[in-house]
């Protein structure tokens, strides 16, 4: 009784088959859809809406790379592409061909100002909440546009009185027994402050924890700031060090096997040297 062959066997088969055929020459005028010039052949495996080919051979990096790549294109020297990235993040990575690469740092950058957008709009949100809070619950009168300090004061004084009480001690420990200076020192102190009384201590405490989360947020904003320098530096060092190196197109022509875009989509493809 003739026994079918197992799975193991067909799939050395198959794969015997694949390196047969990279490794033999075989005549231009006898391969349909044989492209490429005399010294190298390209033969079309099939089209790429079949994946197992290009799962086995192509990561996903080198596909996406590839097909950005299909143009030529013009390199820019070292100076020049870490100009680009430090003007825009993966700006001199696309210069030179790596869009994978480029499509990083610029997804990193948009990511960034996004985050820089959000964190300044969380924060004046926040800001206007604290001010119509002080107004309800302390009695200031017209609370906005007022300096940091005022806020400050605000939220460690439990009224106008005992902000006043606080400066005058201060005076008196500045100035001694001068009543004169010590005087002009308060007045010059309370000079455009208006007078506030918070109905409790924990209004005061929850008028302290919004300011915090506004803080806190604008903080974040200069920490983004931060990051998209950070981008910048790294892509800058990225592109100088990839600006002497070889496309993903280039280093593509060097494989056996390789994934080659096309207007249906693309192929999977075998090089391969005819015999002279």
């Amino acid at each position: 009784m003739r026994r079918e062959p197992s799975a193991l066997a067909r799939s050395g088969i198959l794969i015997g088959l694949l390196i047969g055929l990279c490794a033999t020459p075989i005549p231009t005028g006898a391969l349909p859809g044989a492209a490429g010039s005399a010294a190298g052949r390209t033969l079309r495996l099939e089209e790429a809406g079949w994946s197992p080919w290009r799962s086995l051979m192509l990561t996903a990096a080198d596909r996406a790379e590839e097909r950005d790549a299909a143009q030529p294109v013009k390199r820019l020297s070292r100076v020049r592409s870490v100009g680009a990235s430090l003007l825009l993040p993966g700006l001199g990575q696309r210069a030179n061909g790596h869009m994978g690469r480029a499509r990083a740092y610029l997804t990193a950058e948009a990511a960034i100002w996004v985050g820089v957008l959000a964190s300044e709009i969380q924060g004046h949100i926040r800001k206007n909440r604290y001010i119509d809070y002080a107004e309800s619950f302390a009695g200031v009168e017209d609370a906005g546009d007022r300096p940091d300090w005022f806020y400050r004061n605000l939220g460690n004084y439990a009224s106008y009185d005992a902000y006043r009480d606080d400066i005058a001690r201060s005076a008196r420990a500045i100035y001694g027994d001068d009543l004169e200076a010590r005087e002009a020192y308060v007045a010059e102190n309370l000079r455009g402050v208006p007078a506030w009384e918070w109905q409790s201590r924990a209004h005061r405490l929850e008028f302290r924890e919004r300011r915090k989360d506004s803080r806190n947020a604008y903080r974040r904003a200069g920490l983004f700031i931060g990051a998209a320098l950070l981008n910048r530096l790294v892509s800058a060092v990225d592109a100088a060090w990839i600006s002497g190196r070889k496309g993903p197109r280039e280093e593509a022509d060097a494989r056996a096997v390789f994934y080659l875009p096309g207007e249906d989509g693309g192929y999977v493809c075998v090089r391969w040297t005819p015999a002279r």
